[in-house]
């Protein structure tokens, strides 16, 4: 018999090291980190120096860290650790080369991006004293530049992130489809696609002609079909479907646990709530052979759904926060806060002018500063038990002290947690000292 513990959290914005005596509340963390087996995390920055260049489409802003900050994380506790996120390529393919080759310098088990999309798919593996744990990386929030290429014949792939696409519409009423066809027809928005698909550069039928005739209607890449109410509708792209799908029975057949990590900002209504196209992939990954599902990204707590016995975490949140503490950024990010060239990388200036001097962004919403780790508990590749930690990264600190994670003793962030997952998904939960016992 197999018995594992797996302890998973979500974003971990790292920018400065541990400091070398830890820190206030460090060696609470510590110990639940040592206390499981395989330590997972989302290492969404990358980590090299100055080593790439810098992307025209970054991942909201720049993320760039020390390698020695793998050093930190090892230290903690972590083993694997996903970089399918949208900051991957922030210095583009060259930035995320370097960030591999300082993962695996660190002995770092990494998923979800690779050199090319074969490399970016595959699981890896985690060896525990009594058994194996497989990880898979993926992510839906992304520029298109960053997905992995598949290799092809003679010609390399490209280097990238492990996606997930989603097929995407609006329905819309009779009468909102013909004001639509109206404003696509008389503003000429589409005919550079028609002209696409006219001369091969597009598959015909991507585009359709803006007429009331027509039953559906593209607004450049936003596509309408005529319903009755008005609605989004999404569903994960079935390539990708079908890839994921693949390395979840590949790792089915190698490992004693299947945990995949999702990373998504894409929500439905508000930010603690995933789009439709999330929870169809997260039941279809376990419905094809995966025990676990960690999911993060939203910069908010999403609910925790049990699924086929399965702990589907929609949002972890974030572990560690130092978006405000970077060393460097590039010009393209002084430009775009309005910073005087004459102090150009003056980076806490730049970030005080984003966020209008801690006004607004993640710097000034709590619920971006309040997480949770998950622990699971597997015994003869079965769930056994499913614990919460609450913890507080620190919102009501400076900028140069919070963003390290305590375990937060309020009893707030846990009762947040255990209401939201029950509101939504009906989880039950029973209170134990400082953390909260799935009722499985």
């Amino acid at each position: 018999m197999s018995e594992m513990n797996i302890l998973g959290v979500g974003d971990i914005i790292v920018a400065k090291r541990l400091p070398s005596k830890g820190y206030c509340g460090y060696d609470e963390i510590k110990h639940l980190l040592d206390s499981h087996d395989a330590c997972f995390g989302n290492l969404e920055t990358t980590v090299h120096d100055n080593e790439g260049y810098p992307s025209a489409f970054p991942g909201g802003a720049y993320s760039m860290a020390n390698p020695a900050v793998l050093d930190d994380l090892k230290q903690q506790g972590f083993n694997v650790l996903s970089i399918a996120n949208n900051h991957a390529l922030d210095y583009c393919q060259k930035g995320l080369e370097a960030t591999i080759r300082h993962l695996k310098d660190a002995g770092m088990t990494y998923v979800g991006a690779g050199r090319n999309l074969a490399e970016a798919s595959i699981p890896k593996y985690v060896e525990c004293r009594e058994g194996r744990v497989a990880f898979i990386g993926v992510t839906s929030s992304y520029h298109d530049s960053d997905a992995a290429g598949p290799q092809g014949g003679i010609v390399s792939g490209r280097p990238g992130i492990n996606p997930l696409r989603r097929i995407e519409y609006y329905e819309v009423t009779e009468e909102n489809f013909h004001a639509l066809s109206k404003v696509a027809e008389e503003t000429d928005m589409n005919d550079g696609y028609k002209w696409a698909v006219a001369y091969g550069y597009r598959r015909a039928g991507e585009v359709s002609p803006a007429s009331e005739q027509s039953e559906e209607l593209f607004l450049r890449e936003m596509k309408f079909v005529k319903g009755g109410c008005n609605r989004r509708v999404n569903h994960p792209h079935p390539a990708d479907m079908e890839r994921i799908k693949n390395a979840i029975q590949e790792a089915t057949l190698q490992a004693d646990c299947v945990v995949v990590s999702f990373h998504s900002h894409q929500m439905s209504g508000s930010a603690d709530k995933p789009a439709p196209f999330i929870v169809e992939f997260c039941h279809a990954c376990i419905d094809a052979g995966a025990n676990v599902i960690f999911g993060h990204g939203s910069h908010e707590l999403r609910g925790l759904e049990i699924y086929k016995n399965a702990p589907i975490f929609y949002g972890l949140n974030t572990y560690i926060m130092h978006n405000e503490m970077q060393e460097v950024e590039p010009f393209e990010f002084y430009e775009r806060v309005g910073q005087e060239p004459s102090k150009y990388d003056y980076v806490g200036l730049g970030m005080n002018l984003r966020s209008k001097g801690g006004t607004r962004g993640l710097c000034a919403d709590h619920k971006a500063w309040e997480s949770v780790a998950a622990s699971i508990s597997m015994k003869d590749h079965e769930v056994k038990e499913v614990r919460v930690y609450p913890l507080s990264l620190g919102f009501e600190k400076s900028r140069a002290q919070r963003g390290w994670p305590v375990i937060d003793k309020t009893g707030k962030i846990l009762d947040n947690f255990c209401k939201l997952s029950n509101n939504q998904y009906g989880t039950q939960f029973e209170l134990a000292d400082g953390y909260a016992r799935v009722l499985l």
